[in-house]
């Protein structure tokens, strides 16, 4: 019992950290509370959904697009919709996602219907076993793939001259300004990247879960707790972050009733907020 659980809070929250590391940058560096952002995790499931029908692609092969795809999504957004209202203030920019989220909301309702949909791979059913624990295999990818594309998030920041310069106008604006970075591109590419991280994220949701526009709402609750969780624009804080709601949400279902599990991840939201409020891991800067 012990280790199933805890199994399956690790793989629960392999993929919570990877679902919140894009929310956790756009807020923490671009400062945009994006409210689209479970709408652009659910396109990311049915950009899946439609490359496994009509070309048997594993969503763990059409993640590839789906990131592709949401990462110019992404850019046209910011550039073409955020971009020009930023000196507005954070309330412009909740208003502008949050029409972004209805339009794409009601575009995947319009073509695929509310109904929920799954994806069902044939290996499916096929689980490792450790000891007497048995490891769902497709949870198991997910964990791992999750895992890999955090650490080349933080390569990414960390070893590129664009991540390096993200960084930089996040840090210190005036500072990155004067050497000649150009802010709006950093933030812009920021953006880009974290809706990628979300349409990669709905891809591997797919693989193991079922979706429809009804999920948004809840996605973005999730998100919320993982970046306040881990500190806004912390890699290793959001990973932490999400990490932590996995094995929130299991202890409820586990100990005390699936139907307790969300207000869990919100006590101890709440909690973090009284005691930690710029995260775990995250840094006052980014607050």
């Amino acid at each position: 019992m012990g280790l199933q659980f805890f199994i399956n809070a690790i793989l629960l929250g392999g993929l919570y950290a990877l679902m919140g590391l894009g929310f956790s940058l756009q807020w923490g560096i671009s400062g945009i509370i994006n409210l689209s952002y479970g709408a652009m995790v659910v396109l990311g499931s049915y950009l899946s959904l439609v490359l496994f029908n009509t070309l048997g692609l594993d969503p763990f092969i059409s993640l590839i697009f789906s990131g592709f795809i949401l990462f110019f999504l992404g850019a046209l957004v910011y550039r073409f919709s955020l971009q020009p209202l930023l000196k507005g203030g954070i309330v412009f920019t909740l208003i502008i996602t949050f029409a972004i989220r209805l339009v794409i909301e009601n575009i995947i309702l319009l073509i695929w219907s509310a109904d929920y949909r799954t994806i069902r791979v044939s290996y499916a059913g096929s689980s490792l076993q450790l000891f007497n624990t048995f490891i769902p295999l497709t949870k198991f990818l997910t964990f791992i793939i999750a895992g890999i594309l955090v650490y080349f998030t933080y390569l990414f920041m960390m070893n590129t001259k664009i991540g390096k310069g993200i960084q930089a106008v996040a840090l210190d604006k005036e500072g990155a300004l004067a050497v000649g970075v150009d802010d709006q591109k950093m933030y812009m590419i920021n953006f880009a990247v974290g809706t990628a991280l979300a349409g990669i994220t709905g891809s591997l949701w797919a693989n193991i879960y079922s979706f429809s526009p009804h999920i948004i709402g809840v996605i973005v609750g999730k998100v919320f707790i993982i970046a306040i969780l881990g500190g806004l624009g912390n890699i290793w804080g959001a990973a932490a972050g999400g990490i932590l709601l996995g094995f929130a949400e299991t202890s409820g279902a586990t100990f005390i009733g699936s139907q307790w599990q969300e207000a869990i991840g919100l006590v101890i939201m709440v909690a973090v907020l009284l005691f930690r409020p710029h995260g775990l891991i995250g840094k006052k800067f980014f607050g």
